[in-house]
């Protein structure tokens, strides 16, 4: 009660004083000298209403008391009201009617709009709202006073002059989250306004943004870079290498991912897509991965697009193709490989998803003219890669639809079928098609199934279909990975042959262990009837007794050997006998012979290497359906061989193990793909060797350090895509170290600091907040990681989900930044952090506020008041959580730290003209 007595009395005499000022005719410099008797030093007369006490008494005739105005104007300019304070009071007037009065009022808001923001902390809050009101009291204006018309011209201009001032709508938006109640009743005038206007008029536009304002009303807009970029092709590189049959659907999110990262619309998205497919295999023609890059760019890719546009935006698939068009060569260089039109093949695909019409490929067609040095062969014998995948799509269905039917009934024409599919490249095909058609687990559970069926007896259709099911059961694990293909807890024959015995790189099996699975009486009884040189066995057999005990028969004659028991001819006979009539038993030798290498002193590895080699010398029986077994057989043992790294063996550019140091492999390819601005297959594969061997924080270094060695924009430019695409060999571990590792050190060790310099520094800032988005998505989307990511995962990281540590990564760099900011100096520190926040709010995705959330606000503040210059209202607009009051009133405190800013230099701009 004493102080609102307090508060009352000391109104009263602000009113006394007003009238006496207005009596005597006060110049506003002895108002402002007066005034200052009566309020206490320090407080604002907000506290006391003075705004409202001087208003009342304005408005009190006809039209406005410029004098009593004129107080006003004076009390603002001494900061002895707020601007807040004025504009809540002006908000309240309505008393329309007093036309005159209402004129005036507008004028003198037409007089405080250049300079209105807040200096002290109590008004920051209020200030939105505030500025929210006297957007509704004009709209008040605009709709009660439409028989005014010089009313309505200088409300109209005073809501354009707000709605087109970024820090106006920026404390609009603000005050739409911290009064919802003003914003709905601004609402509802905003679409009772709008039913009056033209959708011509510049107030409609004004008005309609007004209805919908909201963080994205500003913008952040990204520049995207000249046609075509080098992110897409280089990802598919990358991103297939290690997982050739990733779904649709998660290539899809990554695509919607890169395109608000780079800020490319649809056509531009989907043209970069095409070419990177055509790109790809382009590049590795007349290769092995020919069918794999075939089936995805001309079966994968319109399945793609499907999911990216929905079937109503064939425009969009039109237009990419249009600029596709204009990489004319690249469609020459493919048509001259396969001797038909890629494009006419890819636009029938695009038909059959019904992404565009035969009227649509009519005109692109017309619109694509060959060089006339170009010749199509239409030929059936001349069909290219293109033709021949699109016709092993069928193919592959009526494989599975055999393959669904009754082992008992089929066997002799499934035996067939299934040498048929070994013949030229027809397997590498039908797995190229079933892998992009997510279709081959499907493939691989009933090879099974009739591999189960025929296990045991030894007839030769049953042993042949043993024998062949066996081997393409093998080479599909072996180029997918059993994770990809098999159920951990199968127990099929296959099956527990893969987890007991087969070699894979990163699953290593102990030699010993494999020779504990068999039997020493049926190794006994192997040895006798191999050492005899006898290729048939009994209608009896089980296989599953002869290739869990080829371990035990390859190291009793291993033994023999080394010991002189045996003698070079005798080992010749006993290995012929073993690839006598039947793939799988010298693949079974050869597996237990590898894992033995694996682990062998060097000294030891002359005589198994030579078995390996003999396994793999040809048969000697002539048989078509032996011959086209015996050629995958030796595939699989050459990839043995290779997963392994046998020291003795050919040379190879895919191995692990190399002459090349790792810094120089890493260069060659970073090299080559900035000086093309494209990503070969091979260079893919060395950055995934070279993570398996070097691990991501020395893989993440060498890719940043030659990075930083480039010096002009494009090339940088080229070189972010470039580094982003290298980190999906594992984008969460990479970013994680990062983060913890790479950029610290390089920020603030002095030998390096140093060089980090304009535009190196950008190009890395926008590299790691690329890196922050792309591995929080993946994340987010948990799939199942592959057993060497998850131990990655685990040495970056301390407890704690991987999403939850690549926030507390951020946090952690964000901190250090924040504890090295000191005032008055500005270092490459503080404007990489700008640059790392100015990225991380530009190519903000929706999911990730968990991100932003991470940066200190005291660091936002710091940098503020460092490098004013450089921030803008819509980043300071998305960089803070509105939906919180904590984020609010965070960014109320620096939309008018800025707004103070930009005051202070028009003032000094005035000041010197």
């Amino acid at each position: 009660m004493v102080m609102e007595s307090k508060t009352t009395s000391k109104t009263s005499c602000l009113k006394a004083l007003l009238l006496k000022a207005w009596r005597e005719r006060w110049t506003d410099l002895q108002w402002g000298i007066n005034i200052k008797t009566v309020l206490p030093r320090g407080v604002s007369g907000d506290v006391y209403n003075l705004a409202d006490c001087i208003l009342q008494q304005a408005v009190v005739g006809a039209g406005a008391n410029q004098l009593v105005l004129s107080y006003l104007r004076h009390s603002l300019s001494a900061q002895l009201v707020s601007h807040a304070a004025v504009l809540q009071r002006l908000s309240k007037y309505n008393q329309l009617n007093k036309v005159h009065c209402v004129f005036n009022l507008l004028e003198f808001l037409e007089g405080m709009l250049p300079g209105v923001t807040c200096c002290g902390k109590p008004e920051e809050t209020v200030l939105a709202t505030a500025i929210l009101s006297i957007v509704c009291w004009l709209l008040n204006i605009l709709l009660q006073c439409k028989g005014t018309p010089h009313l309505t011209q200088k409300a109209s201009f005073l809501l354009t002059t707000l709605m087109n001032d970024d820090f106006y709508v920026s404390m609009m938006c603000l005050a739409r989250y911290s009064d919802p109640e003003l914003f709905s009743e601004t609402n509802r005038k905003c679409l009772e306004l709008g039913a009056s206007l033209a959708e011509s008029d510049d107030l409609f536009k004004c008005v309609k943004k007004l209805e919908n304002i909201d963080v994205n009303t500003l913008s952040l807009p990204i520049t995207s870079e000249k046609w075509p970029g080098t992110l897409i092709q280089c990802w598919l590189e990358v991103k297939l290498v290690g997982n050739p049959g990733a779904s649709t659907s998660s290539l899809s999110e990554q695509l919607r991912l890169f395109q608000k990262l780079k800020g490319f619309d649809g056509p531009r998205l989907y043209a970069e897509l095409m070419r990177g497919s055509l790109l790809a295999l382009y590049d590795v023609n007349q290769t092995s991965h020919e069918s794999q890059w075939g089936a995805f760019a001309f079966l994968k890719v319109p399945h793609i697009l499907m999911e990216l546009t929905g079937k109503n935006d064939s425009s969009s698939i039109v237009n990419a193709v249009e600029l596709m068009l204009q990489h004319s060569p690249l469609l020459d260089a493919m048509d001259a490989n396969s001797s038909c039109s890629s494009l006419e093949c890819l636009l029938g695909e695009l038909v059959k998803a019904r992404l565009i019409t035969d009227t649509q490929i009519k005109h692109l067609l017309e619109k694509r003219k060959a060089p006339p040095t170009l010749k199509l062969d239409t030929a059936p014998a001349a069909a290219g890669i293109p033709k021949v995948i699109i016709c092993a799509e069928p193919t592959l269905a009526g494989i599975l639809k055999t393959l669904s039917t009754d082992y008992h009934k089929i066997q002799d024409p499934l035996l067939g079928m299934l040498h048929q599919v070994l013949t030229g490249k027809s397997f590498e095909l039908i797995l190229a098609v079933a892998t992009v058609q997510g279709q081959l687990r499907t493939l691989v559970a009933r090879l099974i199934r009739f591999n189960e069926c025929s296990k045991s007896g030894g007839d030769k259709a049953r042993a042949q279909l043993f024998d062949i099911s066996f081997l393409m059961l093998v080479a599909i694990v072996q180029n997918y990975g059993a994770n990809a293909v098999l159920d951990p807890d199968g127990e099929s024959l296959f099956e527990q042959w893969v987890r007991s015995c087969m070699v894979e790189r990163q699953r290593p099996k102990a030699p010993e262990q494999l020779l504990r699975l068999g039997d020493p009486v049926t190794v006994e009884v192997l040895l006798q009837q191999f050492n005899a040189g006898e290729t048939e066995f009994k209608s009896t057999v089980k296989w599953q007794d002869v290739l869990f005990n080829m371990a035990g028969v390859m190291h009793e004659v291993l033994v023999a050997w080394e010991q002189g028991a045996l003698a070079p001819s005798d080992v010749k006979r006993i290995l012929d006998a073993v690839r006598g009539r039947m793939c799988c038993l010298p693949l079974a030798a050869a597996a237990w012979l590898c894992a033995y290498m694996r682990t062998a002193p060097q000294e030891n590895l002359l005589k198994p290497v030579n078995m390996v080699q003999q396994l793999l010398a040809p048969p000697a029986a002539e048989e078509d359906s032996l011959r086209e077994r015996w050629q995958l057989t030796c595939e699989i043992i050459r990839k043995m061989q290779r997963d392994v790294q046998l020291p003795l063996q050919t040379k190879s550019s895919h191995h692990l193990i190399s002459r090349q140091p790792a810094i120089e492999q890493l260069h060659s390819a970073w090299s080559a793909a900035i000086r093309r601005g494209w990503l070969d297959h091979s260079s893919a594969k060395t950055l995934h060797c070279l993570l398996d061997t070097a691990g991501p924080r020395w893989l993440v270094s060498a890719v940043v350090q030659e990075l930083m060695k480039l010096r002009y924009r494009d090339q940088l430019q080229r070189g972010v895509d470039l580094a982003l695409a290298a980190f999906h060999v594992d984008i969460g571990a990479c970013t994680l170290e990062l983060l913890t590792h790479i950029l610290p050190q390089m920020l603030y060790n002095d030998l390096q600091a140093d060089s980090l310099m304009e535009p190196q520094l950008l190009a890395l800032a926008y590299l790691t907040c690329y890196c922050v988005y792309t591995a929080f998505d993946a994340f987010t989307e948990e799939p199942e990681e592959p057993l060497a990511k998850v131990a990655r995962l685990n040495d970056s990281m301390e407890d704690g989900s991987p999403m939850d540590q690549l926030v507390s990564a951020l946090r952690q760099l964000l901190i250090i930044f924040e504890d090295g900011i000191h005032e008055g100096y500005i270092t490459q520190q503080t404007y990489f952090a700008f640059y790392l926040i100015k990225g991380l709010v530009e190519v903000k995705i929706p999911t990730a506020n968990a991100l932003l959330a991470a940066i200190p606000p005291a660091l936002i503040t710091d940098l503020l008041r460092t490098l004013p210059e450089l921030f803008t209202y819509p980043i300071l607009l998305h960089l803070h959580d509105v939906r919180s009051t904590h984020g609010r009133n965070n960014m109320a405190k620096d939309l008018c730290v800025l707004r103070n800013y930009h005051l202070r230099n028009v003032s000094q701009e005035s000041s010197n003209v």
